[in-house]
């Protein structure tokens, strides 16, 4: 079992090296398709069988859209009654868009229903090449509403739903929150309004992506879409371009290894910019097991344990 943990650890560690490498390099080498599939076969591991969450009584594969694609679903896990908050935390996770599974963030999960908090696990449709961030975003907002409308029949406080998400998942779940209090955001929920949004190691300036010189066009069109060169619709669907829209307190957190930092110090600056209160961690450290979104996928690691337990700090914070 340990020499598989290892393996995983190491797994992980080579992709970020490896997506590191590419960026750092520049336009003389350019990330291809084929490529990142391998990359991303080697870091992100198949969900256990089991996990943390799992003494927790639950409800899986709940479908948040009629007779939708079986990607289309989400997982409710319920806090002990003996320290139950009536809050919950809704992740939507992460995977460079086209990877992960909501399974994966089981273990995620029970750091925070152990602390009081029902979980909710959101899946959502992957890109493809045909499909975009539009259509992951639009089934984050039918999930969310799916969420906010029978929320009384599913055991949920719909007055206290925070919404957090790690990397990609962390770009969904700031412009959901975004786009909760501005109707001008091209793809919003009608109805859910998040008492809080926590990300970790978000991708933020998703406007820029198209024009990253380290990226072949193939990779472009499988991770972004085939509207890849429009800038003006990535721009559309970019955190960046509505974060004075946001009215939800933020919980940020990244870390020296994180290979995507520059996106969260870009939020934290922006935020500075207009006067939006954020909590922001910047974890320091020469460990390369603490890289992005460490504390989704290693909690067990100190500095996992100091951002999640901030987390549970800042939604405690919210009036419960």
């Amino acid at each position: 079992m340990k020499s598989r943990k290892r393996t995983g650890c190491l797994a992980v560690v080579a992709a970020v090296i490896l997506i590191t490498l590419y960026i750092v390099l520049g336009p003389g080498i350019k990330l291809t398709a084929p490529m990142m599939k391998l990359i991303l076969k080697a870091g992100i591991k198949e969900p256990a069988e089991t996990s943390l969450a799992d003494k927790y009584d639950r409800k899986t594969g709940i479908p948040y859209v009629t007779n939708g694609d079986p990607a289309q679903v989400l997982d409710i896990y319920y806090a002990d009654s003996t320290n139950r908050l009536d809050a919950v935390l809704i992740d939507i996770h992460g995977g460079f868009y086209v990877a992960a599974k909501k399974e994966g963030n089981r273990n995620f999960a029970a750091t925070f229903l152990s602390e009081g908090f029902d979980v909710v696990l959101v899946e959502y449709r992957l890109n493809d090449g045909t499909r975009d961030v539009s259509d992951e975003l639009s089934d984050c907002a039918a999930a969310l509403d799916y969420l906010t409308a029978h929320a009384g029949e599913l055991g949920l406080n719909r007055d206290r739903m925070f919404l957090t998400g790690d990397s990609a998942g962390g770009h969904m779940a700031l412009y959901m929150a975004e786009g909760a209090a501005d109707s001008s955001v091209p793809v919003r929920p009608e109805v859910f309004r998040p008492a809080g949004v926590l990300v970790n190691c978000p991708a933020y300036d998703f406007g820029a992506f198209g024009d990253a010189r380290e990226y072949a066009d193939d990779f472009k069109a499988w991770f972004l879409g085939p509207r890849f060169r429009d800038r003006a619709y990535l721009e559309s669907l970019s955190p960046r371009t509505f974060i004075g829209s946001l009215e939800a307190p933020l919980f940020v957190s990244t870390c020296t290894n994180d290979f995507i930092r520059s996106q969260s110090l870009m939020l934290k600056a922006d935020c500075d910019s207009i006067g939006k209160a954020v909590t922001f961690i910047d974890i320091k450290s020469g460990d390369m097991k603490v890289g992005h979104v460490h504390n989704v996928t290693d909690t067990g690691l100190p500095e996992s344990r100091e951002v999640n337990g901030a987390m549970v700090s800042f939604m405690k914070a919210q009036g419960l």
